[in-house]
């Protein structure tokens, strides 16, 4: 088990922590959710892109990271996926971000519409580490308020 407490002391998680290189059989048996299977690419690509918005020291642990805004987040998905008309750009995020939050990969506060790592971001295996940090730095940051309306 992994034990998290969120930044200011106001959550604490207790997750499983599987071995490195277990199934994702194994993980259905210990009833661990998995990314979504639904829609697994626009998924992955918003969990990639609110990784590189929240994830600011990349020489540290990505988890708790800073909260970044949703705007944001959405930004580098079209940066990603380009060409996409907003609405449509909006169902893909809206969807992806609701089966990321629900599976606490991460977590969105509704209300200031601001989005942080998840806790099962801190179950990334140290030996990731290296793989991500390169995510992080081939993504594009997202645009300011100016350049996305262009």
């Amino acid at each position: 088990m992994l034990r998290l407490v969120e930044r200011g002391g106001e959550r604490c998680w207790l997750l499983p922590r599987p071995p490195d290189e277990v199934t994702p059989a194994v993980l259905r048996e210990l009833r661990i959710p998995t990314l979504s299977a639904e829609f697994p690419k626009e998924t992955s690509r918003v969990l990639a892109a609110a990784l590189r918005c929240c994830w600011v020291d990349v020489q540290a642990s990505p988890w708790p990271g800073q909260p970044a805004r949703l705007r944001e987040v959405l930004d580098v998905v079209d940066q990603l996926i380009p060409g996409r008309e907003e609405e449509a750009l909006h169902r893909l995020g809206t969807g992806a971000l609701r089966r990321l939050h629900v599976s606490r990969w991460l977590d969105i506060d509704e209300e200031t519409q601001r989005v942080c790592l998840g806790p099962r971001v801190a179950t990334w295996p140290d030996q990731d580490l290296p793989a991500l940090r390169e995510l992080h730095r081939e993504l594009p940051p997202p645009r300011s308020d100016g350049e996305q309306d262009q």
